[in-house]
């Protein structure tokens, strides 16, 4: 064996062996998230297991200012923890004061995603690192800036060294991110201590009221999903009150054209035109204004609008018509969906 071909096997086992330590450091750092009744384990990709340290540096670089181009900005500026980790205004502005497409969802329970983003051009939280990260995006700076920023931060050093035995990179920022947001997991509401926990008391009158027109008159449980255990193949409950799926209800029709197409923007299928995805409906109550362009400020004027039958548009969903309730039953509604909201939420702010 010439002296080349040594130093080349003798470079192949050392790649080797550092990619056998990074897993074994990633398998013994593993952690299972506190699963709360009503949710199951999220599905969590073997390219990205969920360890504390993934966790902690998801958790600095998701609340970093200085990752943007003003370092004014972070994810938490349009994810806000005290708004139930959404978007306090109808529509985001990225660090440069540009105006954005669309209002900023709720990132709780985002790990139970099928698809990324209202009209789902992501399949993971991972490639949704393109967004935020781009000239155009929240972030005002492409991927590349941000990664320099961070070499250049004394607290950074070492950091992702020590989480993935690697400098800095795109693929570690993006993991770690990930991991973060799979992390916020959040149920333990009222709904929850009466469904899955049998406590009666949990709901107020209008609550239940409003929890009997949410699976019968109003058929709000047609798109917004409640899977009891009794009934789900998973083995265990996942009530996320989402389909997954992607809905026309007319918003933002005028004059005959949609001010955003939606789920089209990404399939270009006609079925698709002005349909956004159905939200997750846990902790509602505390992410106002609502829909994608934020339209609609209150959980009153959202059950009035669909009692309206959304606005009609030659590609609404088929389920949108008017549902003829009265002023109580809006009430009621609107009473049951305040019953959604995690008690424990205050718990995964900074």
């Amino acid at each position: 064996m010439n002296i080349t071909r040594f130093i080349f096997r003798l470079f192949q086992c050392c790649v080797l062996i550092c990619a056998i330590e990074s897993i074994d450091r990633a398998i013994a750092n593993e952690i299972t998230l506190d699963i709360p009744k009503g949710l199951i384990e999220p599905d969590i990709p073997d390219t990205n297991t969920l360890t504390q340290e993934k966790l902690d540096l998801g958790k600095k670089l998701f609340f970093d200012t200085r990752l943007s181009s003003t370092s004014r900005m972070s994810c938490a500026t349009c994810h806000n923890p005290e708004h139930g980790f959404s978007e306090k205004r109808s529509i985001s502005f990225n660090a440069n004061g540009l105006r954005l497409e669309r209002n900023a969802p709720s990132v709780l329970n985002a790990g139970y995603l099928a698809t990324v983003t209202w009209d789902g051009r992501f399949r993971t939280l991972e490639d949704q690192i393109q967004t935020p990260f781009s000239k155009s995006g929240d972030m005002d700076i492409e991927i590349d800036e941000a990664i320099t920023i961070i070499q250049s931060q004394s607290d950074y050093n070492g950091l992702f060294e020590a989480t993935f035995g690697r400098a800095v990179d795109k693929i570690g920022i993006a993991q770690a991110l990930a991991c973060y947001q799979r992390s916020l997991i959040s149920a333990n509401s009222p709904f929850d201590e009466f469904l899955f926990k049998g406590d009666i008391s949990a709901l107020s009158q209008s609550a239940m009221r409003g929890y009997e027109l949410f699976i019968g008159k109003a058929s709000c449980i047609t798109c917004h999903d409640i899977f009891h255990p009794t009934v789900n193949s998973l083995g265990g409950a996942l009530a996320l009150f989402t389909d997954h799926r992607f809905h026309n209800l007319g918003v933002g029709y005028k004059n005959g054209k949609m001010s955003d197409t939606g789920r089209y923007w990404t399939t270009r299928a006609k079925e698709d035109w002005g349909a956004f995805k159905t939200p997750i409906l846990r902790n509602v109550a505390l992410t106002s204004p609502y829909m994608h362009d934020g339209s609609l400020p209150t959980l009153r004027k959202v059950v009035e609008f669909y009692n309206d039958g959304g606005i009609p548009n030659p590609n609404i969903a088929p389920g949108i018509r008017p549902l003829f309730l009265t002023d109580q039953e809006i009430t009621d509604i609107v009473s049951f969906l305040e019953s959604l909201t995690d008690n424990n939420l205050l718990k995964q702010s900074r």
